[in-house]
């Protein structure tokens, strides 16, 4: 077989498997901040002080471009987002092997990439795509850097600044490269005997100050335009939290959201998992000599080194483990190979392992559905209020003003454990999500929207958005007829009361 068909081969098997797992996610709709994502698409690229922690110019440049091509239709988002996951899965096969892994350790180490990914990103079809493909371009750099120090043709190492450059253009999160890069080159070069090439401009460590000049005139230029910085001042323990949470998360797969609920409320659970994750590194590093060793040791630096962005910049949220979780795939497929090693029956030992990938792809698969459920629900939750309004208001005049009464912020959905204790999962339903919807729905300028929430509500499961008000008070929204009023009612299916203000179908809305 021709050494680019194998790969080919690998990347096709990855997109079958990702069709088969992921396909159920296509049916989300907006949610949250999608629908105001693609809204500022519309606006003033330019304006970046806006733009609060990230610079958003490449992505307002990807979102134009998919509005102009699919506009309001979540399908085509989808397909290119979760073709970023299934690409970034086998660059991390690609990776595996530049690192020589054995050939099913890398088959290995793509597979838990992809499906670690199905707890962590499978949901947020738009407003990831930046993270993702920011991710690719970091991938991608460190392939390049491998062949680098490999061949010492000066291209790869243009190609790796090029890579870096845009993965931090890109999303904050790239911020990181030139670090990961630096742990990277420091095994390659002094710990396995690559950096054959010649004394050039790009030699040694000259590679990573060209990498590290440019993150830093990019912090500059961002500080420059008024972008806000990316760390949050928050408390080093919350920081310690946020790393500790996250090394867990991506290493216990499922561990994110709803299997995380069942295991916190067992006392010292974090400090029994902590100490479990630190005995088996602290064997694998017995049992690994030599080069093995090394390689074993930098990929937990690069593990260590993915959880810093989110862990600097903001609090623990699953959605920001989908980057740490692709260098973890690659410490547990060393793991593995840790195993087979130093047990004698070799013949015997693919047993075990197998039941470990069972276990991990069906803590995954498991995550992935209840997950999956909540996101469903708040969608569907979503899509049935714009249906209404949509519905009643084919045309909507300028003088319209939108009352919307009770619409869910987010949705609590009760989850009961042991010792009867309960928890809830929050998933956003319309957060900054309807004005920019229906402004984008009904081509106009603005759209008067206003929020309000009767108090106080016997339903816990979800939590709505508005101002507090009073029957009284809504009664005199309900007087004005240039009004429309909107009444959100949970219930299977979801319902919503409409009536224009001053009609005599309004007054059932109180009700």
């Amino acid at each position: 077989m021709h050494n680019y068909s194998k790969p080919l081969l690998v990347l096709g098997l990855y997109l079958l498997l990702g069709a088969l797992v992921f396909y159920p996610a296509i049916r989300i709709g907006f949610l949250g901040d999608f629908a105001a994502d693609i809204w500022g698409c519309q606006g003033n690229w330019l304006n970046f002080a806006a733009y609060q922690w990230n610079f958003y110019l490449p992505a307002m440049v990807i979102y134009s471009g998919l509005y102009k091509m699919f506009h309001l239709s979540p399908l085509p988002y989808q397909v290119v987002h979760l073709s970023l996951i299934i690409i970034n899965a086998w660059l991390i096969y690609v990776l595996a092997q530049g690192l020589k892994f054995k050939p099913w350790q890398c088959l290995v180490a793509g597979l838990m990439a992809l499906f670690n990914s199905a707890g962590f990103e499978a949901y947020y079809w738009l407003s990831t795509i930046p993270k993702s493909l920011a991710t690719s371009f970091g991938l991608i750099a460190l392939i390049f850097l491998t062949r680098f120090r490999q061949q010492g043709a000066l291209v790869w190492g243009w190609a790796y600044l090029t890579m870096v450059t845009l993965g931090f253009a890109m999303e904050s999160t790239g911020l990181i490269l030139p670090l990961l890069g630096l742990i990277l080159d420091t095994y390659l070069r002094l710990w396995r005997g690559a950096g054959k090439e010649k004394t050039t401009l790009l030699s040694g460590l000259r590679v990573h100050l060209w990498a590290f000049g440019a993150a830093g005139s990019f912090l500059l230029m961002r500080h420059l335009l008024g972008i806000k910085p990316y760390a949050e001042n928050l408390p080093i323990f919350t920081k310690g939290i946020t790393f500790f949470r996250s090394i867990l998360a991506t290493f216990f797969h499922g561990l994110q959201d709803y299997l995380w609920l069942e295991v916190k409320t067992i006392p010292l659970t974090a400090g029994m998992l902590i100490f479990l994750l630190a005995i088996i590194l602290l064997l694998a590093l017995y049992v690994k000599q030599g080069v093995d060793r090394k390689r074993f040791i930098m990929l937990l630096l690069l593990w260590a080194a993915a959880c810093l962005p989110h862990t600097i910049g903001s609090h623990f949220h699953s959605r920001y483990l989908y980057f740490p979780g692709l260098f973890a795939a690659l410490v547990l497929a060393d793991l593995l190979g840790s195993l087979r090693l130093r047990v004698y029956a070799r013949n015997f030992t693919w047993l075990p392992i197998s039941l470990i990938i069972i276990g991990y792809l069906s803590f995954d698969f498991y995550a992935f559905r209840q997950t999956l459920n909540s996101y469903l629900m708040a969608s569907q939750i979503y899509d049935a209020g714009i249906k209404k309004i949509r519905t009643y208001l084919p045309e909507l005049p300028n003088d319209t003003r939108l009352v919307l009464v009770d619409f869910p912020d987010c949705i609590y959905l009760p989850f009961t454990v042991h010792q009867g204790l309960r928890n809830n999962y929050r998933v956003l339903v319309y957060r900054n999500a309807l004005p920019f919807h229906l402004i984008l729905l009904y081509r106009k300028i603005s759209v008067a929207v206003t929020f309000v929430k009767l108090s106080p509500s016997h339903d816990v499961s979800f939590s709505p958005l508005g101002t507090p008000a009073s029957p009284e008070q809504l009664a005199k929204l309900l007087a004005a007829p240039q009004n429309v009023i909107c009444r959100y009612l949970p219930g299977n299916p979801e319902q919503f009361v409409i009536a224009r203000g001053a009609s005599s179908g309004a007054v059932s809305i109180l009700k």
